[in-house]
Protein backbone atom coordinates (compact mmCIF):
# COMPACT_ATOMS: atom_id res chain seq x y z
CA UNK A 1 0.00 0.00 0.00
CA UNK A 2 1.28 3.46 -1.21
CA UNK A 3 0.44 6.48 0.80
CA UNK A 4 1.29 10.09 1.09
CA UNK A 5 3.27 11.05 3.85
CA UNK A 6 3.35 14.36 6.08
CA UNK A 7 5.22 16.96 4.70
CA UNK A 8 8.19 16.51 7.05
CA UNK A 9 11.23 18.05 5.32
CA UNK A 10 11.95 16.55 1.84
CA UNK A 11 9.94 12.80 2.24
CA UNK A 12 8.43 12.19 -0.88
CA UNK A 13 5.79 9.40 0.35
CA UNK A 14 5.62 5.75 2.13
CA UNK A 15 5.23 2.31 0.77
CA UNK A 16 3.92 0.86 3.72
CA UNK A 17 3.92 -3.40 4.62
CA UNK A 18 5.79 -4.56 1.59
CA UNK A 19 6.73 -8.31 1.80
CA UNK A 20 10.62 -9.02 1.91
CA UNK A 21 9.41 -13.38 3.10
CA UNK A 22 6.50 -15.46 3.52
CA UNK A 23 6.04 -15.04 7.62
CA UNK A 24 3.54 -12.07 8.31
CA UNK A 25 6.09 -10.62 10.60
CA UNK A 26 8.43 -10.43 7.29
CA UNK A 27 7.00 -6.91 6.35
CA UNK A 28 8.40 -3.32 5.77
CA UNK A 29 8.07 -0.16 5.02
CA UNK A 30 10.22 2.23 2.69
CA UNK A 31 10.31 6.01 3.58
CA UNK A 32 11.24 7.45 -0.37
CA UNK A 33 13.08 11.17 0.24
CA UNK A 34 11.92 13.43 -2.44
CA UNK A 35 15.52 14.06 -3.41
CA UNK A 36 17.47 10.82 -3.08
CA UNK A 37 21.32 10.77 -2.72
CA UNK A 38 21.42 7.23 -4.11
CA UNK A 39 22.11 5.60 -0.91
CA UNK A 40 20.15 3.42 1.38
CA UNK A 41 19.36 3.21 5.06
CA UNK A 42 17.54 0.01 6.44
CA UNK A 43 16.25 1.40 10.20
CA UNK A 44 15.49 -1.14 12.56
CA UNK A 45 13.22 -0.99 15.50
CA UNK A 46 13.73 -1.85 18.99
CA UNK A 47 11.58 -4.02 21.34
CA UNK A 48 14.69 -6.44 22.87
CA UNK A 49 13.68 -8.64 20.12
CA UNK A 50 9.96 -9.69 21.40
CA UNK A 51 8.36 -6.61 20.96
CA UNK A 52 7.58 -3.38 18.96
CA UNK A 53 6.72 -2.19 15.48
CA UNK A 54 8.33 -0.52 12.27
CA UNK A 55 5.64 2.42 12.57
CA UNK A 56 7.47 3.34 15.63
CA UNK A 57 10.68 4.44 13.12
CA UNK A 58 8.20 6.92 11.39
CA UNK A 59 9.53 10.11 13.05
CA UNK A 60 13.78 8.44 12.10
CA UNK A 61 12.87 7.27 9.12
CA UNK A 62 11.03 10.88 7.57
CA UNK A 63 14.27 12.47 9.15
CA UNK A 64 16.74 10.05 7.63
CA UNK A 65 14.08 10.65 4.14
CA UNK A 66 14.30 13.88 4.57
CA UNK A 67 18.41 13.75 4.15
CA UNK A 68 18.21 12.45 1.14
CA UNK A 69 18.16 8.35 2.30
CA UNK A 70 15.88 6.32 0.60
CA UNK A 71 14.79 4.18 3.90
CA UNK A 72 13.89 0.88 4.58
CA UNK A 73 11.93 -0.01 8.02
CA UNK A 74 11.27 -3.61 8.92
CA UNK A 75 9.89 -5.70 11.34
CA UNK A 76 10.92 -9.31 12.08
CA UNK A 77 10.08 -12.43 13.97
CA UNK A 78 9.38 -12.01 18.05
CA UNK A 79 11.76 -14.34 19.74
CA UNK A 80 10.06 -16.95 22.47
CA UNK A 81 12.14 -17.70 24.64
CA UNK A 82 9.51 -20.36 26.70
CA UNK A 83 7.95 -21.71 23.54
CA UNK A 84 11.17 -22.08 21.91
CA UNK A 85 9.75 -19.56 18.87
CA UNK A 86 12.31 -17.73 16.42
CA UNK A 87 15.20 -17.92 18.58
CA UNK A 88 18.28 -16.38 17.82
CA UNK A 89 19.43 -15.94 15.06
CA UNK A 90 15.92 -15.44 13.43
CA UNK A 91 16.14 -11.80 13.51
CA UNK A 92 19.51 -11.82 11.99
CA UNK A 93 18.16 -13.78 9.50
CA UNK A 94 14.80 -11.40 8.45
CA UNK A 95 17.48 -8.33 8.69
CA UNK A 96 19.67 -9.98 6.39
CA UNK A 97 16.70 -11.02 4.05
CA UNK A 98 15.46 -7.86 3.65
CA UNK A 99 18.47 -6.41 2.39
CA UNK A 100 18.71 -9.15 0.32
CA UNK A 101 14.68 -8.65 -0.85
CA UNK A 102 16.00 -4.65 -1.60
CA UNK A 103 18.73 -5.66 -3.31
CA UNK A 104 17.01 -7.68 -5.81
CA UNK A 105 14.05 -5.26 -5.96
CA UNK A 106 14.89 -4.29 -9.43
CA UNK A 107 12.48 -0.95 -9.04
CA UNK A 108 13.95 0.09 -6.64
CA UNK A 109 16.52 2.73 -7.70
CA UNK A 110 19.52 2.92 -5.01
CA UNK A 111 23.31 2.10 -5.11
CA UNK A 112 23.46 -1.50 -4.33
CA UNK A 113 27.19 -0.87 -2.84
CA UNK A 114 25.84 2.34 -0.44
CA UNK A 115 23.76 0.67 2.48
CA UNK A 116 23.92 1.33 5.61
CA UNK A 117 21.93 0.22 9.05
CA UNK A 118 20.71 2.26 12.22
CA UNK A 119 18.71 1.22 14.96
CA UNK A 120 18.41 1.40 18.57
CA UNK A 121 18.23 -1.32 21.37
CA UNK A 122 17.86 -4.32 19.96
CA UNK A 123 17.42 -2.67 16.74
CA UNK A 124 21.20 -1.34 17.73
CA UNK A 125 22.04 -4.97 17.95
CA UNK A 126 20.46 -5.65 14.42
CA UNK A 127 22.38 -2.81 12.71
CA UNK A 128 25.48 -4.08 14.50
CA UNK A 129 24.69 -7.37 13.13
CA UNK A 130 24.44 -6.22 9.90
CA UNK A 131 27.82 -4.47 9.61
CA UNK A 132 29.60 -7.77 11.11
CA UNK A 133 27.87 -9.68 8.19
CA UNK A 134 27.85 -7.58 4.92
CA UNK A 135 30.50 -4.88 5.94
CA UNK A 136 28.12 -2.10 5.79
CA UNK A 137 28.28 0.98 8.09
CA UNK A 138 25.96 1.02 11.18
CA UNK A 139 24.91 3.13 14.03
CA UNK A 140 23.94 1.28 17.33
CA UNK A 141 22.38 3.49 19.82
CA UNK A 142 22.35 2.04 22.64
CA UNK A 143 22.79 -1.58 20.88
CA UNK A 144 22.85 -4.60 23.45
CA UNK A 145 26.19 -5.56 22.05
CA UNK A 146 27.95 -7.80 25.04
CA UNK A 147 24.78 -10.41 25.98
CA UNK A 148 27.59 -13.21 27.62
CA UNK A 149 29.92 -10.58 29.16
CA UNK A 150 26.46 -8.93 30.75
CA UNK A 151 25.40 -12.21 32.25
CA UNK A 152 28.77 -13.08 33.94
CA UNK A 153 28.62 -9.48 35.81
CA UNK A 154 25.36 -9.79 36.90
CA UNK A 155 24.97 -13.41 37.79
CA UNK A 156 22.57 -12.44 40.95
CA UNK A 157 19.97 -10.32 38.86
CA UNK A 158 16.91 -11.82 39.12
CA UNK A 159 15.26 -11.98 35.38
CA UNK A 160 11.91 -9.87 34.68
CA UNK A 161 9.49 -8.96 31.88
CA UNK A 162 8.78 -5.35 30.76
CA UNK A 163 5.99 -5.17 28.26
CA UNK A 164 5.01 -2.08 26.75
CA UNK A 165 1.79 -0.58 24.94
CA UNK A 166 2.56 -0.34 21.40
CA UNK A 167 0.80 2.96 21.32
CA UNK A 168 3.62 4.05 23.54
CA UNK A 169 6.65 6.04 22.06
CA UNK A 170 9.57 4.58 21.42
CA UNK A 171 11.42 7.15 23.18
CA UNK A 172 9.25 7.37 26.48
CA UNK A 173 10.44 3.58 26.79
CA UNK A 174 13.15 1.83 29.01
CA UNK A 175 14.01 4.97 30.26
CA UNK A 176 14.19 3.99 34.38
CA UNK A 177 17.84 3.76 34.17
CA UNK A 178 19.68 0.72 34.43
CA UNK A 179 17.68 -3.12 34.98
CA UNK A 180 19.82 -6.22 34.72
CA UNK A 181 17.10 -7.65 35.49
CA UNK A 182 15.24 -6.73 32.77
CA UNK A 183 18.20 -6.83 30.24
CA UNK A 184 18.99 -10.68 31.41
CA UNK A 185 15.43 -11.54 30.98
CA UNK A 186 15.80 -10.37 27.41
CA UNK A 187 18.89 -12.59 26.64
CA UNK A 188 17.21 -15.47 27.98
CA UNK A 189 13.57 -14.78 26.25
CA UNK A 190 16.40 -14.65 22.69
CA UNK A 191 18.36 -17.68 23.38
CA UNK A 192 16.07 -20.26 25.58
CA UNK A 193 16.76 -21.27 29.58
CA UNK A 194 19.55 -22.63 27.98
CA UNK A 195 21.27 -20.17 26.87
CA UNK A 196 22.23 -22.06 23.20
CA UNK A 197 24.38 -20.53 21.54
CA UNK A 198 25.67 -17.77 23.68
CA UNK A 199 28.54 -16.50 22.94
CA UNK A 200 27.80 -16.67 19.04
CA UNK A 201 25.37 -14.35 19.93
CA UNK A 202 27.35 -11.85 21.68
CA UNK A 203 27.95 -9.89 17.75
CA UNK A 204 31.06 -8.26 20.15
CA UNK A 205 32.54 -11.74 19.87
CA UNK A 206 32.83 -12.03 16.16
CA UNK A 207 34.43 -8.69 15.13
CA UNK A 208 36.85 -9.05 12.10
CA UNK A 209 38.52 -6.49 9.88
CA UNK A 210 35.81 -7.44 7.28
CA UNK A 211 32.88 -5.22 9.93
CA UNK A 212 31.89 -2.29 8.52
CA UNK A 213 32.48 0.81 10.28
CA UNK A 214 30.85 1.42 13.44
CA UNK A 215 28.65 5.04 14.81
CA UNK A 216 27.78 3.73 18.58
CA UNK A 217 26.09 6.07 21.04
CA UNK A 218 24.76 5.36 24.43
CA UNK A 219 23.87 7.40 27.64
CA UNK A 220 25.87 7.12 31.06
CA UNK A 221 23.41 5.02 33.24
CA UNK A 222 20.72 3.55 31.03
CA UNK A 223 19.54 -0.07 30.61
CA UNK A 224 22.58 -0.77 28.50
CA UNK A 225 25.76 -0.41 30.38
CA UNK A 226 28.00 2.11 29.02
CA UNK A 227 31.02 -0.09 29.14
CA UNK A 228 29.28 -1.97 26.35
CA UNK A 229 29.71 0.15 24.08
CA UNK A 230 33.21 0.61 24.59
CA UNK A 231 34.30 -3.21 24.73
CA UNK A 232 32.86 -3.16 21.47
CA UNK A 233 34.78 0.10 19.94
CA UNK A 234 38.17 -1.48 21.49
CA UNK A 235 37.42 -4.70 19.66
CA UNK A 236 36.74 -2.77 16.10
CA UNK A 237 39.85 -0.70 17.16
CA UNK A 238 41.90 -3.65 17.61
CA UNK A 239 40.70 -5.28 14.19
CA UNK A 240 41.55 -1.89 12.08
CA UNK A 241 38.08 -0.79 12.05
CA UNK A 242 37.42 2.60 12.06
CA UNK A 243 34.51 3.91 15.11
CA UNK A 244 32.80 6.95 16.93
CA UNK A 245 31.50 6.82 20.09
CA UNK A 246 28.84 9.19 21.15
CA UNK A 247 28.38 9.20 25.13
CA UNK A 248 25.94 11.10 26.97
CA UNK A 249 25.01 12.30 30.77
CA UNK A 250 22.10 10.75 31.80
CA UNK A 251 19.65 7.90 31.62
CA UNK A 252 18.45 8.44 27.93
CA UNK A 253 17.28 5.29 25.88
CA UNK A 254 18.18 5.04 21.90
CA UNK A 255 15.74 7.22 20.47
CA UNK A 256 14.89 9.46 23.98
CA UNK A 257 18.38 11.07 22.93
CA UNK A 258 18.27 11.10 19.32
CA UNK A 259 18.65 15.38 18.71
CA UNK A 260 21.72 15.25 20.45
CA UNK A 261 23.26 12.39 17.83
CA UNK A 262 21.07 13.00 14.88
CA UNK A 263 23.44 15.04 13.70
CA UNK A 264 26.41 13.24 14.32
CA UNK A 265 24.86 9.86 12.80
CA UNK A 266 23.78 11.85 9.55
CA UNK A 267 27.74 13.19 9.21
CA UNK A 268 28.71 9.41 10.10
CA UNK A 269 26.62 7.97 6.97
CA UNK A 270 27.54 11.03 5.02
CA UNK A 271 31.10 10.21 5.17
CA UNK A 272 31.04 6.15 4.80
CA UNK A 273 27.98 6.23 2.34
CA UNK A 274 29.32 9.14 0.02
CA UNK A 275 28.84 8.89 -3.73
CA UNK A 276 32.41 7.51 -5.37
Amino acid sequence: MTESAAPANALARVERDLAYGPDPRQRLDLYHPARPNGALLIDIHGGGWFQGDKSKEAGLAGRLAGAGYLVAAPNYRFADGVSGANLYPAQVDDALAAVGWLKAARELDFDRGRIGGIGGSSGGNLAFELALSLGMPGASWSGLLDLAGFLARHGDAKPHKAVFDDSRPSAEIDQGGADPGYYKWLVFNLLGPDLDGLDVATPINRVTSHCGPMLFANSLDELVPPEEMLIAATALMRAGVPTRTVLLEGRRHATAYLEDVLADTLAFFAHYLAQP
